[in-house]
């Protein structure tokens, strides 16, 4: 895991009171752990759906080929933002 940041976050009581029982029934070592952890998940299930949502655009043909750097400079094109040459 990279180095932590240490920072404060504000909590609603019924949010604070889950953690806290997370805690307490070993399912967490510190409210911090629980929030991390949840946070982790969360950012895991994003980035699934993503992939998920890639992989059935592929499968139903909807994607061009290119290069990264051709595709940002078509993207760039059509918002009119075409670097100068």
């Amino acid at each position: 895991m990279s180095a932590v940041t240490p920072n404060t976050i504000e909590l609603p009581a019924d949010l604070l009171a889950f953690a806290e029982e997370r805690v307490r029934t070993g399912n967490g070592a510190s409210v911090a752990e629980v929030v991390r952890e949840a946070l982790e998940e969360k950012r895991l299930a994003v980035l699934g759906a993503a992939l998920d949502e890639g992989i059935a655009d592929i499968e139903a043909g909807r994607y061009v080929e290119g290069t990264p750097e051709e595709l940002m400079a078509d993207i760039l094109a059509k918002l009119g933002l075409a670097p100068k040459p």
